[in-house]
Order: structure tokens, then sequence, then C-alpha cells
């Protein structure tokens, strides 16, 4: 919402940091003005923040940002195309990738664009001549991890361009099924916030403490409603799959009335109070707000933020990708930002004050 101090405005964006989705990594002339351009398009609606790499010069190995962007990824996807293996950056990219999964857990999703996973799997046909080609002049220990990590990724379970008539239809399942294995890691993500002693069950205290540490207004009979409609079992706690299925059923309710929040979002601010607040960060008042402008207002006052967090502040707001935000990428930024706060805050109590036979509905959809 609008915020009436220099200060407080510095926060506007400061809580967005480090919130990059999806890291693709990919052989540029084979799939960026097709199918990546309507990857990122989908996503883009479904306010999925993808890693771009158009401003990064390329060199023989991959440098320090898109190792750091690879690490903070929640989700890579690899797009294996039949020149993907002619690049280095491209092979050394895959390498750090499939060292997150092994260490962090990082969710990796292949595609097999117009190439058979065999071939990537045993470097054979075009693909291994590509391959061969570019470990020329390489060491035997530089060939030996790229084998290993394009072995690897040909056995991870992913798309196949040739069992798709329709590449739409094969862009927009894609979009679900990354959206949904991000919904998914949100809720272990939640869980574990919830679990404050990590023994795997959430109490009544857990989920007040939880609820109220930063201001929340629940009261005692509403985490008790909580855990009265989540626990299946009986047991006075929640464990993870009652939690999964409550928040699945929580999320799918909030995407029901996703388009109406954000309509009372747009009401609820003054139109004139959301241009104010851009007009705050657009300092030379030419309808953009660019990087030095938005470093120069969030640390006027003393704020601190790192040249990182502007440019990924500045990556995530500007949709049309020419490097500043306008007016509409900053308004549609700031709902964005108000829709997640509210809608954990919001969607709770519509769920716990069903009475009667929606009640038991959703006690009998939990049990399933």
């Amino acid at each position: 919402m609008a915020s009436s101090s220099s200060s407080s405005s510095s926060s506007h964006f400061s809580s967005e940091v480090k919130s990059l989705h999806v890291f693709p990594s990919f052989h540029g002339p084979d799939v960026r003005r097709g199918f990546l351009s309507h990857l990122h398009d989908l996503f883009a609606r479904k306010e999925i923040t993808i890693f771009k790499d158009q401003e990064i010069e390329r060199g023989h190995t991959i440098g320090s940002e898109l190792v750091k962007a690879i690490r903070e990824a929640r989700l890579s996807i690899v797009l294996l195309s039949k020149n993907y293996a002619s690049s280095s950056w491209c092979l050394d990219e895959l390498v750090e990738i499939l060292k997150c999964r092994e260490a962090q857990g990082q969710i990796v999703m292949p595609i097999f664009y117009d190439v058979d996973p065999s071939s990537v799997r045993k470097q054979s046909g075009d693909f291994g001549i590509a391959f061969e080609k570019t470990c020329e002049g390489e060491t035997e220990e530089v060939k030996q991890r790229w084998v290993e990590a394009l072995t690897c990724v040909a056995t991870i379970a992913g798309e196949h361009s040739r069992n798709w008539t329709d590449e739409a239809a094969m862009v927009e399942k894609l979009s679900t099924d990354v959206s949904n294995k991000l919904r998914l890691e949100e809720i272990k993500k939640e869980f574990r916030e919830c679990d404050v002693d990590q023994n795997g069950f959430i109490t009544a205290a857990e989920l007040r403490y939880v609820l109220t540490k930063d201001g929340g207004e629940f009261t005692d009979e509403q985490v008790r409603d909580i855990i009265r409609v989540a626990d299946v079992d009986g047991d006075g706690q929640i464990n993870y799959d009652e939690f999964a299925k409550f928040r699945t059923l929580v999320m799918a309710d909030e995407d029901a009335a996703s388009e109406k929040l954000s309509t009372d979002i747009l009401n609820k601010l003054r139109v004139e109070d959301m241009k104010e607040e851009f007009r705050k960060y657009d300092v030379d008042k030419n309808g953009f707000i660019t990087e030095a402008e938005l470093r120069y207002v969030m640390t006027k006052d003393g704020g601190k933020v790192t040249d990182e967090e502007v440019d990924e502040i500045i990556r995530k707001a500007d949709v049309d990708g020419d490097g500043q935000i306008n007016y509409d990428e900053f308004a549609k930024f700031t709902i964005a930002k108000l829709m997640k706060k509210l809608r954990w805050f919001e969607s709770l109590p519509q769920m716990l004050h069903c009475r009667g036979r929606k009640r038991k509905k959703l006690r009998n959809y939990l049990r399933v």
C-alpha cells in the first residue's frame, strides 16, 4: 500500500528480493525466439519469475553471477536441444544445476526438444557429434564431468517435444507442472516454518506462535479451529500429509478468488496514492524507474541494499524486459506484493468459518 514517508517507501521493494523461481539452461539459437519466449509469457501470467541472461557476456566458462542464480533458483529447466552440447557454457551450467539437485534438493525438469533422451544419455547421433567437438582441447576430467552430467539428466523424467503435435499445449502443461512443483515446495517450506521444534508435527502452540509472531491477529479459537479441521487422525496436532492437503485446498480457494482479490485491492488503493508512490522513485520524472533511481531512494535515508538486490527487484518488476519499471509494471508489482501478503491471512478465516455441510465436505476431502 502507498506509504507516506521516504523511509517506509524504501521498504516497498525490500521484502521481494531473493525470489527467483526458475533457472533455464538452454542453447539460445535453438529455442530462445520460439519455445522459450512462449514459456516466458506463460510464466509471467502465473507470476513465476525466471532468470534472464540477455545482458550477461558469455565466455568460455560460466561466471559467478550465473552460479549464484542457479543456486538461488528453486527449480531448473534444462532445455536439451540438438545443439545444447555444442556449448561448454551450457554443459557447465548443467554440472552446476545437478550439484544443486544433489546438495539442496533443487527440482530439475529436463525437456528433450527435438532430441532423443538416449542420444543425450549416450552422447550419440548429431548430439554426440556436437558434444565431441566441444570436448576438443578439454581435459579428460572436464569431459568426464560433462559425460556424467548428461547421463544423469537424461534419466530424469521430463517432457519430450516429439510426443506433442501441439507445442503450445506442451508449453501450457510445462508451465502448469512448474507451478504445481513450486507450490508443493512452498507447502513444504510453510510446514517447516510452522513445525517449530522440527519433530514432524504442528501443535496448537506452534501454530499460534507462527500466525501471531509478526502481528497477525488470530484468536485461540481460530487456531483451535485450524487444528480441528486439518487434524484428520484426531491426535490434536497436524502432520505433513494433513497440512499439505489443507494448504492445497486453501490455495485452490485462493486461485478462484485471485481475480476478485486483485480487484478489491485496486478499489482499496486510491489511484493518486499509487501514482504518488511511483513519483517518489521516478526521480527524473520521465515515467520510468531505473536501477540508479531505485538504489538512490532505497538508500538516501540510511537504508541498506546491495546491487544484487536492486537488480533482482528490477528483474522481477520489469515485465517488458527494457531494464526499467514503468507505471503499469509498478502498479502490478505493488498489487502482487499485497496479494501475496493477504492470501494466507484472508483465506484461512473463510475456510475456518464454514459450517454444517460445508465443514463436513471439507473434512471428507481431507480424509481422501
